[in-house]
């Protein structure tokens, strides 16, 4: 190497022989100075008699520089940078002249120099006939180049490697970065950057995070914003190498630059979609029983997840009395539809909610077991009149929190008639009945007039759905007729006088005469006398001995109307047989007072009693709703019910009278009144709609007055109705006159 120097400077610094090859693409221009080499950052070595240099030449701002033309004069300063091509090679010399830049061990420093010369030198020949001299003296030189070389391939970063990992479903987790050399072992101590691309963004805010590599990968937290694919990508640093162009070229490490790193993609989803399933709680509920529903929270699919615990409001609505042709088909609604258009819509088909209830939950999987309220907070009781009911649930987004807004997108609403929620309320069915004769002797021909109510207007025709679980209507009611008494002795048979509500076991005493089905409807019903029974056979039943006879009214329940049936006991339905006519039997003769009366106005019975009347007796006065004339009494309410007005068994002739009572609607008031023992045997009565038991109620008939009078007729009208209308204006013209008389 020349070791004559082109400037003064460089005699003070000494001969610095610099080895490298040249390649690479050239940069702008830029001139700048180099500093003399310091003392543990280069060996030396004896060439051709000169003392050359081998390692850190000289110095910059951006560190050592290493010699890459071997057998040129150097001289501290340069005019161009020139940045070299991103080889293996290249990365690894610059992160060895970053890396040891504070070092002063002249070996590592001349281990470098060998590096640059062997891989940059712009003449290689003179640089091997220099290393042959160089080897010589320094023996030991090649392996620490060597172990240099490995180091750096080691160290310096390569590839990222990133993966990512769900914690929260779809709506948050984490990105994995970690830095790998060509080996693919994790580098430590590379900076990094990673940046989100779609709806998502990192815990802290923003979709660009950086960091420094580190042994192992290193998490980032991030959550969804939206909807939708988020793509990941990285970038890594890694070293450059520059070349100085002067009198003999150097290269030095050139800093960091950002490489595009490896990406991934992953779905992503903020909001979520809830579901409610629910079961009723009871699949057949009776008349005046609360209604139950046990709801149940879910999400609708594989993609949706709860925010743990995020609390949601639901809200249900028990809709009753629907028909049962109403079941052939659920109504569902449309994508989107809110709770309340839903409502609306079902409220166009005539279905309102008559129930409600509320549910509060935090987390799928949950149960609540709710029972259903009035508007008025009220407990809710199944109606009377029965009917096919099912609920409506929905998780309203308005109802809920701030929070919870921001994960629901829409309503979720189940549909109407729903086969798990809907249930069927039993109607309660009652019965009024009496016989035709409380008393009579043997051999009398014995009969039942019944009257039932509170079975729907078509019970008997629905067959019943398997969809929906529910059995086919039982078609028929029996009346069954007993006997009780002493078979030997007349005398006895108050002994067994009919005083339980079941029905006895069949012994000596207790016998049943005989079993009849009649339809299971509302009406009346004559059971004896020869009327027909449901099959079209006539009954007629004969009192054959002395004792009690009872009828028995029987419906044995369905799904759709609660059983019922009438009791044992019940004084109306039995009636007592002798050998012989008493006769002194007590009679009843009633009267209404009056018989035609406006809405509003009050009215009473009366019972004239005459006979032998037992201590202890009384008269029970009964008077039901107004009906329309043609309706059936007997089946409707009361307006006054089972009134007890005490009678005198000491006089032979009584009249009692029942309380008043007003009637707010029009119609027949049906009145009837009855003599009843202490024992509760009906001593007389009469029948529903006997003369002189039923009161007219009617609309007040508003007054004509003049000013609504018919206007007088034209010339050539009928003259008798000139002649009426004369009349009628004679009339008024007599009330104007007295009129105007009384005024002087």
């Amino acid at each position: 190497m020349n070791a004559q120097l082109r400037r003064p400077m460089a005699l003070i610094a000494g001969v610095i022989a610099a080895l490298a090859i040249c390649c690479g693409l050239m940069g702008a221009a830029h001139a700048g100075p180099l500093t003399a080499p310091a003392d543990g950052t280069y060996l030396t070595y004896q060439y051709a008699g000169q003392r050359l240099y081998i390692g850190a030449i000289g110095s910059s701002e951006q560190g050592h520089v290493y010699c890459i033309e071997a057998g040129k004069a150097s001289e501290l300063s340069y005019s161009q940078e020139i940045a070299l091509a991103d080889t293996d090679q290249a990365r690894r010399v610059a992160w060895l002249a970053e890396e040891y830049r504070e070092s002063r061990d002249a070996r590592i420093h001349a281990g470098i120099g060998v590096l640059a010369h062997r891989y940059f030198d712009l003449d290689a020949n003179a640089w091997q006939s220099h290393w042959a001299v160089i080897q010589g003296q320094h023996p030991d030189l090649a392996r620490t180049a060597d172990e240099l070389w490995n180091q750096a391939g080691q160290s310096m970063p390569a590839s990222t490697q990133a993966s990512y990992a769900y914690e929260e479903g779809l709506r948050s987790g984490t990105v994995s970065v970690g830095v790998k050399n060509s080996s693919g072992v994790m580098v430590a101590g590379v900076p990094y950057s990673v940046t989100l691309s779609g709806p998502a963004e990192f815990v802290g805010g923003g979709q660009r995070v950086q960091g420094v590599s580190a042994d192992k990968t290193i998490t980032h937290a991030w959550r969804a914003t939206g909807e939708g694919e988020v793509s990941v990508s990285t970038t890594y640093q890694r070293p450059a190498l520059q070349q100085l162009v002067s009198n003999q070229d150097y290269v030095r490490f050139a800093g960091n630059t950002d490489v595009p790193g490896s990406g991934v993609r992953f779905s992503v989803r903020k909001a979520f979609t809830p579901a409610l399933g629910t079961v009723a709680e009871r699949h057949v509920v009776d008349a005046g029983q609360p209604v139950a529903d046990t709801v149940t929270s879910g999400v609708a699919g594989a993609s949706d997840h709860w925010v743990p615990g995020l609390e949601l409001n639901a809200t249900g609505w028990y809709f009753d009395r629907i028909d049962p042709d109403a079941l052939d088909g659920a109504i569902s609604p449309e994508q989107g539809q809110s709770a309340e258009a839903f409502l609306d819509d079902l409220a166009s088909r005539g279905y309102k909610p008559a129930g409600y209830g509320e549910a509060v939950f935090d987390g799928p999987d949950q149960h609540a077991t709710v029972q259903a309220h009035t508007a008025d907070g009220e407990p809710y009781l199944a109606p009377v009149d029965g009917g096919f009911g099912t609920w409506v649930w929905a998780f309203e987004r308005g109802r809920q929190s701030e929070q919870a807004r921001e994960y629901m997108t829409q309503d979720v609403v189940t549909p109407f008639l729903e086969i798990p929620e809907t249930n069927a309320n039993r109607a309660r069915a009652t019965v009024e009945s009496t016989v035709t004769e409380h008393s009579a002797t043997v051999g009398a021909e014995l009969s039942d007039t019944i009257t039932v109510s509170g079975f729907p207007d078509d019970h008997g025709s629905f067959d019943g759905d398997d969809a929906y679980g529910f059995g086919a209507d039982i078609a028929y009611a029996q009346v069954r007729v007993w006997w009780a008494g002493d078979p030997a002795d007349p005398t006895n048979d108050e002994a067994y006088r009919p005083d339980t509500v079941e029905e006895p076991q069949e012994d000596d005493n207790h016998r049943l005469l005989g079993v009849w089905e009649y339809p299971a409807v509302n009406g009346t019903i004559r059971v004896g006398g020869g009327a027909p029974d449901a099959h079209g056979e006539a009954v007629r039943i004969t009192a054959e001995q002395h004792g009690w006879y009872v009828f028995v009214y029987s419906f044995a329940g369905d799904d759709r109307v609660m059983p019922v049936t009438s009791a044992y006991n019940d004084g109306w339905e039995r009636t007592r047989v002798n050998e012989y006519d008493t006769p002194e039997r007590p009679a009843i003769t009633t009267q209404v007072d009056p018989e035609t009366v406006n809405i509003g106005e009050p009215f009473h019975d009366t019972a004239r009693i005459t006979g032998d009347i037992p201590e202890g007796s009384f008269v029970v006065f009964d008077a039901y709703e107004a009906i329309p004339e043609g309706r059936e009494p007997g089946g409707n309410g009361k307006l006054v019910n089972a009134h007890r007005v005490p009678v005198d068994h000491t006089l032979p002739e009584q009249v009692v009278s029942s309380p008043e009572v007003r009637s707010e609607e029009p119609g027949l008031v049906y009145w009837r009144a009855a003599l009843i023992s202490g024992e509760g045997d009906v001593l007389a009565t009469h029948e529903l709609g006997v003369e002189g038991e039923v009161v007219t109620v009617e609309e007040p008939v508003e007054p004509v007055t003049p000013e609504k009078a018919d206007p007088l007729p034209q010339a050539g009208s009928d003259l008798l109705a000139v002649f009426g209308v004369a009349v009628a204006a004679l009339a008024v013209g007599g009330v104007m006159l007295a009129g105007i008389r009384r005024r002087s």
